[in-house]
């Protein structure tokens, strides 16, 4: 399957909705920013918010830059990149995040994702970037290990939660 990351846009509008519904019934909707009948409703302005969080900074966030994985004209995952690191990044979440839609799993969307992610990063002047997952995710210490992640770290955050992991890549 070919993947090409491009940025979030209104043309893919049908694929990411079906996405959206598989996620939710999966329990994973939170990086919507809103729920589903909202972004189906106004999915100009959900697509303007993406586009614009690669400038906002508040006290609490840092610009990101969103992308979405398209093969043969579907949405098929998405991918985002924080500028930096404030400190429940550092924490939790780490500089990328990323999600493949559930029915395109297991054939390699994520690892390649991440594979062309990476030089997104350093064009943002990331010398190195964190990601950060659960000890019991398989799937996504696969994919960082593959892309070069290096295990720094594993952390106790909750003791009802798994360990929690943090690789870095070096984007040198």
């Amino acid at each position: 399957m070919k993947i090409q990351l491009v940025p979030p846009t209104e043309k893919y509008r049908d694929s990411f909705l079906r996405a959206l519904r598989e996620f939710r019934r999966e329990g994973l909707p939170w990086w919507v920013g809103g729920d589903l009948e909202t972004v189906e409703l106004d999915f100009a302005a959900f697509v303007a918010r993406k586009l614009a969080d690669s400038n906002r900074r508040t006290e609490t966030r840092v610009p990101k830059t969103h992308l979405w994985a398209v093969a043969e004209e579907q949405f098929v995952g998405r991918i985002s990149i924080h500028h930096e690191l404030n400190d429940a990044l550092r924490i939790e979440g780490g500089h990328i995040g990323y999600d493949t839609v559930p029915s395109f799993r297991g054939r390699g969307v994520a690892a390649e994702m991440l594979r062309q992610a990476l030089p997104v990063a350093r064009a943002l002047g990331l010398a190195e970037v964190l990601l950060t997952c659960d000890d019991t995710n398989a799937a996504s210490i696969r994919v960082i290990e593959r892309n070069g992640g290096s295990l720094r770290d594993t952390r106790t955050l909750d003791a009802n939660r798994p360990l929690k992991r943090y690789y870095w890549i070096s984007l040198s």
